[in-house]
């Protein structure tokens, strides 16, 4: 495989990235801190073919393709990726995208790289402690819809929120020894995400004035809506280490991302700052150590998985996982629109395991996943012991 390279985003003011709800659903829509996968792929491919002139500004800010040109295929690849159980999984020059992280950089380089701490953490005053599990047999319990022959107690806090903070390399460092993990004021989601409400009217002209704020896709004219989207504080961008195999294909740019095409400084560097192999995360990543399936083939009962991206499996993987899973830790599931259902019977989202969860294995299993999820950065983990 080729060199990997960082590639930043750096938004220009506010984002929007969509989720399974929109204004069609309700008077409220909030946008996704993070983009997806498929988000960061889908930019990555139209920057490819704008950048050689085969999608061209008509005039209007609009960039249409060139119609039957054969040298987008072999720069962009055929997938059209209608769902992730897609087998074309060719996407041309782009070899693999990881999952998205967040940077922090100053005038001299790149500080840290941040990703979604572990659920099976929690936060106590200046401090994160781990949250034990014993499991107790000659018990019945029920976990996703099974019926087990033990259970599992927990001295998780019930009264403590989720921490809203991200992790660096320090943090992992500690957690994937079982060490003691400090708290990083800097590193909470109020000093990462500016929040930005905005109320507005339904309105069928977009040209509507009169110093409001107008909303008007799926609205309905004269209701009042609730739209809230994000920027980042200065000295933070997303990232992601892409594979190419022309290693001149891509060049710094402004990019646009999400349903309303969002603007990005896009700056793409080789992977080979120090931040990187010393980093725990990153390294994995790198040397392709963190793909679902090759780890929960080799699992023992005192290993645990920690999700670095979405995780997504059909039917039929969900049943074996649930086979040999002694428990999962889960904040919520996640449900992403645009990405198909598999099976007879389409639908407009898919639900997903978040980043961060953590999954306690029993045993191992041998199983065969989809080629497109792993390639473009989703069922990526990290497996450690268990402390």
């Amino acid at each position: 495989m080729s060199t990997p390279y960082l590639i930043r985003f750096t938004p220009v003011n506010r984002f929007f990235f969509g989720s399974s709800h929109s204004f069609a659903e309700g008077f409220y829509v909030e946008s996704m801190k993070y983009p997806q996968p498929t988000t960061i792929l889908g930019c990555l491919r139209n920057t490819i073919l704008i950048q050689e002139g085969i999608v061209k500004d008509d005039g209007t800010g609009r960039h249409i393709p060139d119609i039957d040109n054969s040298d987008a295929k072999e720069l962009t690849g055929t997938s059209a990726i209608n769902g992730l159980d897609d087998s074309d999984d060719n996407f041309g020059v782009i070899e693999r995208v990881s999952p998205v992280f967040m940077v922090k950089q100053s005038d001299v380089g790149i500080d840290d790289i941040l990703f979604s701490i572990p659920a099976d953490i929690e936060q106590i005053d200046s401090f994160f402690r781990y949250i034990k599990y014993k499991k107790k047999d000659n018990a019945i319990s029920s976990y996703s819809g099974m019926r087990k022959s033990f259970a599992i107690l927990s001295d998780k806090n019930p009264k403590l929120p989720p921490p809203s903070s991200l992790w660096g390399k320090d943090f992992w460092d500690a957690y994937l020894n079982n060490q003691q993990i400090f708290y990083n004021p800097d590193y909470t989601d109020d000093k990462i995400f500016k929040t930005h409400i905005s109320i507005g009217i339904g309105c069928e002209n977009k040209d509507a004035g009169g110093g409001k704020r107008y909303f008007k896709k799926t609205t309905i004219k004269g209701m009042f809506y609730t739209k809230i989207d994000y920027s980042l504080h200065k000295g933070y961008s997303f990232g992601v280490i892409v594979w190419l195999s022309d290693n001149n294909i891509l060049k710094d740019d402004i990019a646009l991302m999400g349903g309303e095409q969002s603007a990005f400084h896009m700056e793409i560097t080789p992977a080979t700052n120090s931040i990187f192999s010393s980093h725990p995360v990153t390294d994995a990543i790198i040397k392709d150590n963190c793909n679902f399936f090759n780890n929960v083939s080799s699992c023992t009962n005192n290993d645990k998985l920690i999700a670095l991206s979405p995780l997504v499996f059909d039917e039929t993987i969900n049943s074996s996982l649930n086979d040999i899973m002694e428990h999962r830790v889960v904040r919520g599931i996640h449900s992403i629109k645009t990405i198909k259902k598999i099976g007879p019977v389409k639908s407009e989202a898919v639900s997903m395991i978040p980043a961060g969860s953590v999954l306690y294995p029993e045993k191992s299993v041998n199983l065969t996943g989809w080629k497109i999820p792993y390639k473009i950065g989703y069922n990526y983990v990290i497996k450690t012991e268990r402390g």
